[in-house]
């Protein structure tokens, strides 16, 4: 049996923990009418039309830019993890679809055109001990942006999860890809910091084992607000869902949507 640990302790978290093996696990999910509802969320509340352009901040492997971009807006994707990036290309590229993808860090990643819209989903944020770290990914967005352009930031409930707190679980995928793998999750919080730390092992099959550790700080929902609003944004609202629920703390997520100021 084979044991890998994917971070030196020496580099960042995500550079090990966003490879293949999490791609398989974490980004493989397209249920049709979970992503639905994601992309008429964003349409709605960005007010995107066709021929407008959207920046997905930290795209993965396109999950969201690929179906925004067959509703006719043109993506600028960006993420760190370069095999993402790739797939994205070729994704959007089969389907000859309005997307150009980039591998860069998202700190320092201004788009090359100005935005109507820009996005960072699917809990790509507060990655860092240091907020002043995490607001360059704000900052980034804000310069990225047409005056009028918005915004849509999807994070944690850290309300929701504290409430609900589970210092493990094991999770076992149903898809047919995935079958036999074990994933176990195992969290614990460090109030201190304000980070909530977790080591995530995959058991496979074949015997293979591979320990992934990731880190994400605790913000509650109006540390996010102030740290849109240090960066220039302008008319905040808060959602728990893509369905448009007031944010409470059982909310399932915590989704801030904001407008640089103009246009």
């Amino acid at each position: 049996m084979s044991d890998s640990h994917d971070t030196p302790a020496s580099n960042p978290w995500w550079q090990g923990f966003f490879d293949d093996d999490y791609a398989a696990y974490g980004l493989s999910d397209f249920d049709a009418d979970s992503v639905r509802q994601h992309v008429d969320f964003l349409v709605d509340v960005l007010e995107l039309e066709d021929g407008l352009t959207l920046l997905d901040q930290c795209c993965g492997v396109g999950r969201l830019s690929i179906p925004l971009a067959d509703r006719g807006v043109n993506v600028i994707g960006m993420d760190i993890t370069e095999s993402y990036v790739e797939v994205a290309r070729n994704r959007a590229g089969e389907r000859n679809l309005p997307c150009t993808f980039h591998h860069g860090d998202a700190r320092e990643f201004v788009a090359s055109e100005p935005c109507d819209a820009a996005i960072n989903w699917f809990t790509s944020f507060g990655y860092e001990e240091d907020d002043r770290q995490n607001i360059k990914m704000l900052e980034r967005v804000f310069e990225s942006l047409k005056p009028g352009g918005r915004f849509a930031l999807d994070y944690l409930n850290t309300a929701r999860v504290m409430a609900e707190f589970r210092q493990w679980y094991i999770d076992r995928p149903e898809s047919e890809e995935l079958s036999g793998l074990i994933v176990l999750h195992e969290t614990k919080t460090d109030y201190a910091r304000g980070m909530m730390e977790s080591d995530w092992t995959f058991l496979y099959p074949d015997g293979r084992r591979v320990v992934k550790d990731l880190a994400v700080r605790m913000y509650m929902p109006h540390e996010l607000v102030a740290m849109l609003r240090q960066c220039g944004f302008i008319d905040i609202e808060l959602f728990g869902s893509v369905e448009k629920e007031p944010m409470d703390r059982l909310s399932r997520r915590c989704i801030v949507v904001s407008r640089k100021p103009g246009g």
